[in-house]
């Protein structure tokens, strides 16, 4: 807006000026009243510049359509899926608990969960069950923070997770670095043995002992993929399988 003086209400520029705009252009992320003479809203126009360029809405939010895109929808149902902790396919409120203290440092309230769970339900009823929140609920509960222009949170959560500013995992997660020295060798502690047996025991869900194709697919959906040398060699065919032909802990 042009830097003069105007006696015009803030809330009637608003209405009729700043509404109109963003109505007809939904890129548009903010408006503000500002003058630089005046000394009026200088630090909240540098704190939207900041946040524009540091947490910007474009790759998350679709305003044309008013949805999130799909490479952040995909990437918040792999939140939620390694969040469900025991795959029941709900977050219950101690995961939505231990998810909170993970992204934000700090617990949410018993008030604050229930007003979370009230936004879902006004909208999705059969998002809330007894069990917790589904997945359809989490991704509305992140399409209502883009909504409210609080998109900030969900790029929060997606750095918590490992995501760079293209929504692709940061490669320094994929392939961390593990170096071991010349004429050293590497084996799992007691406590990556205890990793990998509760990983087999969760998604075992028929308890069998083998893991069928689809609970290995399970398995493996919050990843890219099977590694590349897994694949060179035939995996699942390379490994101790049961008389099903599935995949056991050993």
């Amino acid at each position: 807006m042009s830097d003069q003086t105007s006696h015009t209400p803030t809330d009637q520029v608003v209405e009729d000026e700043m509404l109109p705009l963003m109505s007809e252009f939904k890129e548009i992320d903010s408006c503000i009243r500002t003058s630089a003479r005046e000394h009026h809203n200088i630090n909240e126009v540098f704190f939207l510049c900041q946040k524009a360029v540091t947490d910007p809405i474009a790759p998350l939010f679709d305003s044309k359509d008013s949805s999130l895109k799909p490479a952040c929808v995909s990437a918040l149902q792999r939140i939620f899926y390694l969040s469900d902790r025991d795959q029941d396919g709900y977050l219950s409120d101690k995961e939505i608990l231990d998810f909170q203290i993970k992204c934000f440092g700090k617990p949410l309230s018993d008030v604050d969960l229930s007003n979370i769970k009230s936004s879902i339900h006004s909208q999705l009823p059969d998002s809330v069950t007894d069990k917790g929140i589904t997945q359809s609920g989490f991704i509305l509960l992140n399409k209502l923070f883009a909504e409210k222009g609080r998109h900030e949170t969900i790029w929060l959560i997606l750095r918590t997770f490992h995501y760079t500013d293209s929504l692709s995992l940061q490669s320094s997660f994929l392939s961390p670095k593990f170096e071991v020295p010349a004429n050293s060798s590497a084996e799992l502690s007691p406590a990556g043995y205890r990793f990998f047996v509760d990983l087999f025991l969760l998604h075992d869900k028929d308890n069998d002992g083998g893991l069928s194709p689809s609970e290995l697919s399970a398995l493996f959906a919050p990843t890219p993929g099977l590694p590349p040398q897994w694949q060179e060699n035939d995996f699942p065919s390379c490994t101790v399988r049961n008389d099903a032909d599935y995949v056991t802990l050993q």
